[in-house]
């Protein structure tokens, strides 16, 4: 048992140093280039005329934001100042004659876990063409029923969402919970041409519950049954 928690230890602190920082940089030590710095007019003069330069030795360090980004800035008085940026992903403080900087962890996002949830109710339904389905419950009623088979003729058949519910048909695929969950729900009714035999719709319940129902059978003749097959979540 020791064993097996000791593995399960080294496998948490594996995924949390891999997943959980990005990889560790230097720190960096970085000094201004000039004990003094030696500033003059350079452009040419007459015959006759001169300048004296000014001469200035380190004054003071900063760090500041220059367009957005932070720079080091080394000053010399009235000489002026010298300048560069911070190292990327680093932290930077300003001392005398210089800068220490120090690595910016920057977290990475955990991966978003995979929505998971308890079934409510399972199996499998025959609906009746003009009569109503709960996938709550598992029952052919209309009393807190989701789906309508709703026929306006013998030919305009629709899968029409009641009480509330919703449908996501999507790409008619097996999405399961976790992609049911974050479906985009309409009340919009679905032709039954739209649901051939395998095709799925995702469903938000009329209790607010994700379900999932697959189109197991069609019969061929008026008035028509319908055999689902469906799974409603917690």
């Amino acid at each position: 048992m020791r064993t097996l928690l000791s593995g399960v230890a080294a496998l948490f602190a594996f995924f949390f140093v891999t997943l959980g920082t990005a990889p560790e940089a230097s720190a960096e030590t970085i000094n201004c280039p000039l004990s003094q710095a030696r500033r003059t007019i350079s452009n040419d003069l007459p015959t006759g005329w001169w300048t004296t330069p000014i001469v200035s030795s380190l004054t003071s360090t900063r760090v500041q934001d220059i367009g957005g980004e932070p720079a080091l800035l080394c000053v010399y008085g009235e000489s002026g100042s010298v300048q560069r940026n911070a190292p990327a992903n680093h932290t930077c403080t300003a001392r005398t004659g210089g800068f220490e900087c120090t690595p910016t962890l920057s977290t990475i996002p955990m991966p978003r876990p995979i929505p998971v949830a308890e079934v409510h109710a399972q199996g499998a339904g025959v609906i009746r063409q003009t009569y109503m389905f709960d996938l709550d419950t598992g029952a052919e009623r209309a009393a807190g029923a989701d789906l309508w088979f709703h026929a306006v003729t013998n030919t305009e058949l629709y899968l029409e969402p009641q009480n509330g519910a919703r449908f996501a048909l999507g790409d008619g695929s097996d999405r399961g919970f976790a992609v049911c969950s974050t479906a985009s729900f309409s009340t919009a009714r679905i032709p039954l041409s739209s649901v051939p035999v395998g095709r799925y719709v995702c469903v938000r319940t009329s209790d607010n519950r994700i379900a999932q129902f697959r189109m197991a059978a069609i019969s061929a003749s008026s008035p028509r049954n319908l055999t689902v097959q469906f799974t409603t979540w917690q």
